[in-house]
């Protein structure tokens, strides 16, 4: 605990991650069971380790305390309760799940509780598949979900085979560009967690996790405007969009023509047509994109 403090300079954050580590599948072979926090700082806090033990916790501090992020020396991160692969190389690597995204999950949850049984989804840029198989998990009427991503498709189809869910989840290798050639179908709803930094706006903090899953042309909306160009296309009449963005790009957004939007900080809300706008908050906002009766054509 005191040399991950050295590293992280902060007595919660250190705790934090020596959970992560001592919770973590590649301990749970060790102790013979998932360690939850207070047994990682009660009953084996002054657990004699191995010494084949100390040196994978050696190196994991080696690694951490070269800026590398927990989760990708693990390859386990935490996502709406659920335990996800994200990492198998410096090449092959997904963004890290975070906790500001799960709001995705719980606003799907909340509207599709409102729509019949055998509903349709996918998600776009789905990096580890942490949204559809929260989703998946936690809702009883999804007839088909689509995942696609070009970068991560080795470790989300890990994922998806950790959980079972071959026969629930169509993976498919590739990227906005290429759902109207591959994917003839329309959704009732829409995921997406695209990248929106401005390529311009480089963040130090960042610098370990795949630039492709965090930056984009265009101040960062050119993933963005690419999906909402062939929404008409592939949403369905009454059909929502879910879409995390950067609350800069909300007068972009509510500027849009042929489309009811509604901008949301992370938090709880009620779905409204025209909500007001939230002040500018450090944690992502989402967009709420429902198609128009008559989308243009």
């Amino acid at each position: 605990l005191n040399q991950i403090k050295l590293i992280t300079n902060d007595r919660i954050e250190s705790e934090a991650e020596t959970a992560l580590i001592f919770s973590s599948r590649l301990f749970q072979e060790y102790f013979g069971q998932r360690l939850e926090k207070e047994e990682i700082f009660g009953k084996f806090s002054d657990h004699d380790l191995e010494e084949n033990i100390l040196i994978t916790l050696n190196n994991i501090i080696s690694k951490r305390s070269k800026g590398i992020p927990i989760q990708y020396i693990l390859d386990e991160a935490w996502f709406y309760g659920y335990s996800f692969h994200v990492y198998k190389n410096d090449i092959i690597k997904t963004l890290i799940p975070r906790n500001e995204t799960e709001f995705i999950v719980e606003k799907f949850i909340e509207h599709s509780n409102r729509k019949s049984k055998n509903i349709s989804v996918i998600d776009i840029g789905t990096g580890s598949c942490c949204i559809p198989i929260s989703i998946i998990l936690n809702s009883s009427n999804i007839n088909s979900f689509d995942a696609i991503d070009p970068h991560t498709f080795e470790i989300a189809k890990k994922n998806i085979s950790s959980y079972k869910l071959e026969g629930r989840i169509n993976l498919y290798n590739i990227g906005i560009e290429g759902i109207l050639s591959n994917l003839n179908k329309k959704y009732d709803i829409i995921t997406a967690n695209l990248p929106y930094i401005p390529e311009d706006k480089k963040i130090k903090a960042l610098n370990f996790e795949p630039f492709e899953a965090l930056y984009a042309k265009d101040d960062g909306l050119h993933y963005i405007k690419m999906l909402i160009g062939i929404l008409p296309v592939i949403i369905k009449n009454n059909g929502i969009a879910i879409i995390e963005i950067d609350p800069k790009h909300t007068d972009y957004l509510n500027n849009l023509k042929n489309f009811k939007v509604s901008i949301f900080i992370s938090s709880p809300f009620i779905l409204c047509p025209n909500p007001p706008i939230s002040e500018d908050s450090p944690i992502s906002k989402l967009l709420d994109v429902n198609n128009l009766l008559n989308p243009p054509s």
